[in-house]
């Protein structure tokens, strides 16, 4: 089956300011000096585990990132409820504040619209009110990176539901990672079509959407190496970890230009077009 042709939506989000973080400690807090400000704050929110990670980050992006405190809850994709509070916990449990940060990073996708829609608005508004600078990260190329093999394929795949998968691959060689594929959506068997057949590597697949399918995985790609489902989910460190490659290779931190990247239309707007497809779904139109 083909591959769907990518779409990326982009919406105007309405980002909380300052007051919306009084938990924080936003208004009544003295700024740190620049010197200071070496925290990176991260999260995913793409699927129904909401992640938040705090690293401190070294000189010139160039040293090793140390983890402070990391979290990953399952929240059922409701990370409207619990996001900032889980900011908090997670800068207290640092030993540190908001106004100790100088980075912020949140993954844009693919993955659960309302979910990414969340985040990518939270941490907008968090760098809009903080003045800090926001790196929006691929989803899988942060999950590519929850293992790190010296030689191996590895395929992160999330659900994206309608019997799809978003996924991509990628290859390490001596340890170094290189993408083979940009990131689709797609039946899970497309995707396994575009893993290399002549590659003598082992074949690693992470993620939910790798559980949901495995029989199917096991049938088609049987030597494929399944990672255990608590090993498998996003990460927030992993999403600061890309974050930091990616600043090191010059990355855009505006947070004017964040946006999900959704890969396709959602569920009610393609009923949406099906229906003005169909004259308003008066007529007799073919779905």
């Amino acid at each position: 089956m083909p591959v769907r042709t990518p779409v990326n939506p982009r919406e105007t989000l309405t980002e909380p300011g300052p007051t919306e973080f009084p938990s924080l400690g936003f208004s009544d807090m003295p700024s740190a000096p620049a010197s200071d400000k070496n925290i990176l704050l991260a999260a995913d929110t793409s699927t129904r585990y909401c992640t938040v990670a705090v690293c401190r980050m070294g000189a010139d992006f160039q040293e090793p990132l140390r983890l402070l405190a990391e979290t990953a809850v399952d929240r059922h994709r409701l990370h409207s409820e619990r996001l900032i509070a889980t900011v908090d916990w997670a800068l207290k449990e640092a030993d540190t504040t908001l106004h100790q940060l100088g980075m912020l990073a949140i993954s844009n996708g693919p993955g659960s619209f309302t979910g990414l829609r969340i985040g990518s608005a939270a941490w907008k508004g968090l760098a809009l009110a903080c003045g800090l600078p926001l790196v929006a990260v691929p989803t899988l190329d942060a999950m590519s990176r929850l293992v790190a093999p010296a030689d191996a394929l590895v395929v992160p795949m999330l659900d994206a539901r309608m019997n799809e998968v978003f996924g991509a691959v990628y290859r390490y060689e001596a340890g170094v990672r290189h993408r083979l594929t940009q990131d689709l959506v797609c039946p899970v068997e497309t995707l396994l079509a575009a893993i290399p057949q002549d590659l003598a590597l082992p074949l690693i697949v992470i993620g939910d959407g790798a559980e949901r399918f495995a029989e199917t995985i096991q049938q088609l790609r049987p030597e494929a190496v399944f990672m255990p489902p608590a090993l498998s989910m996003p990460r927030a460190s992993t999403v600061a970890l890309e974050a930091l490659s990616m600043l090191s290779a010059g990355a855009c931190t505006d947070p004017g230009a964040v946006s999900p990247v959704y890969l396709r239309k959602s569920q009610p707007e393609m009923i949406r077009d099906v229906k003005n497809a169909d004259g308003g779904g008066g007529g007799k139109g073919h779905v």
